[in-house]
């Protein structure tokens, strides 16, 4: 191999590492544990884990204290895995968005849950866990609705909203057991038909640079 050819190998083999570690550096970022939370998110949870409701200092307003106890003692009647957190919405609160807040909450529950963040009729939103879902069509909901009303009065519409829930309101997702395999071979050649086409370009680039011709082969 001349000088010429070992100057196109080293160049195209550091421009394929560099694609492919960027690549694996998304992927971590994609499977990766999420942004750490704020003390906002991290005093919701603590207050879910004692009563299933948590009201912040700056939302008594939205729902009073006695409020407060009639949902956690509606909740704990029914043992619904209902959560509820109450708070203002705010862009200095230590979270990008309040989706993203309401993602952090869920993920650091210890129990498959259905949450709900009411912070006024514009800005509010309800989840489940991961692998957790809500059936809304299954007979069992009736007219019950998957998230409360949020226009309205806060001690009005999330007991009306508790109180029409089925009995089991989370429905686990069914995991594609059977489709692993087949996952599994198409990881394989989404990873392995970039190296080969890598490689058949690198032979070409350097057979080129060369002089050499692809050999016709007979048929």
């Amino acid at each position: 191999m001349t000088a010429r050819e070992r100057l196109v190998c080293a160049v195209a083999a550091l421009a394929i590492g560099g694609g492919a570690a960027a690549w694996a550096g998304d992927r971590a970022a994609d499977t990766g544990a999420p942004a750490p939370a704020g003390e906002r998110v991290l005093e919701a949870v603590e207050g879910l884990r004692e009563d299933h409701v948590h009201v912040s200092d700056d939302a008594r307003a939205m729902l009073g204290e006695e409020d407060e106890q009639r949902i956690a003692d509606l909740i704990a009647e029914r043992d619904l895995p209902v959560h509820v957190v109450v708070w203002q919405d705010s862009w200095f609160a230590g979270h990008d968005h309040y989706i993203q807040a309401l993602d952090q909450i869920v993920a650091r529950l210890d129990e498959p849950a259905l949450v709900v963040l009411w912070q006024g009729s514009d800005h509010s939103y309800a989840t489940t866990t991961t692998g957790w879902t809500v059936d809304r069509y299954s007979p069992d909901w009736g007219a019950a609705t998957e998230e409360p009303s949020y226009l309205g009065d806060a001690a009005l519409r999330l007991p009306e909203w508790l109180e029409a829930l089925p009995e089991d309101p989370l429905t686990r997702l069914e995991s594609d057991s059977g489709g692993s395999t087949g996952t599994g071979i198409a990881a394989g050649v989404a990873l392995g038909l970039p190296a080969v086409l890598g490689a058949w370009v690198l032979i070409g680039m350097v057979r080129a640079l060369s002089g050499r011709r692809f050999r016709n082969r007979p048929a």
